[in-house]
């Protein structure tokens, strides 16, 4: 009992504590992302996984993954939340919440989602050749404690000529 109380009162805190928007202090310029809506012929699949604190895997399935194209933004953004730009994982519980005073509207409608499946397997087709940002949701709630775990995991993924790459997020 003293253990779920103190986590109730930890995500509390967590949440208060994290509520203020930051300031990303870069524009969005879509000029930068025109390359991502051209129609390529490229491919990423994958799938996406995090390990609960019991040891069991837990999947994306039925949960939004997102393609962004890397554009100095989107660089600025990762680097908020993930504290890189190559790779990196946020907690549902306790992490950096995407609250930015300055986010832009326009840089969600580049993104493409696709919603991995019952197996946690997603797949994106027809991509140009470029730099993208792939984020993946792995989120469930504990059932003791009623709260959040899982989180968000990001990787830096480059595509060329025709390419099919296989991708792992895990964390």
């Amino acid at each position: 009992m003293k253990t779920r109380i103190f986590a109730i009162f930890v995500s509390i805190a967590g949440l208060c504590a994290c509520s203020s928007p930051q300031t990303l202090g870069v524009r969005f310029d879509s000029r930068e992302a025109a390359w991502f809506s051209a129609r390529g012929t490229n491919s990423l699949n994958g799938t996406a996984i995090a390990r609960a604190y019991t040891g069991n895997a837990k999947t994306c399935a039925a949960l939004p993954v997102y393609l962004f194209p890397v554009t100095t933004y989107a660089k600025a953004r990762m680097k908020a939340l993930y504290g890189s730009e190559s790779e990196g994982f946020n907690p549902a519980l306790m992490g950096t919440p995407a609250n930015f005073t300055d986010d832009d509207p326009a840089y969600f409608a580049t993104s493409r989602t696709t919603n991995c499946d019952a197996k946690g397997r997603f797949s994106f087709s027809e991509l140009p050749d470029g730099d993208y940002f792939l984020v993946g949701e792995v989120t469930w709630q504990d059932r003791r404690a009623g709260l959040p775990q899982g989180g968000y995991l990001m990787r830096r993924v480059s595509l060329s000529t025709g390419e099919s790459k296989e991708v792992l997020l895990a964390h």
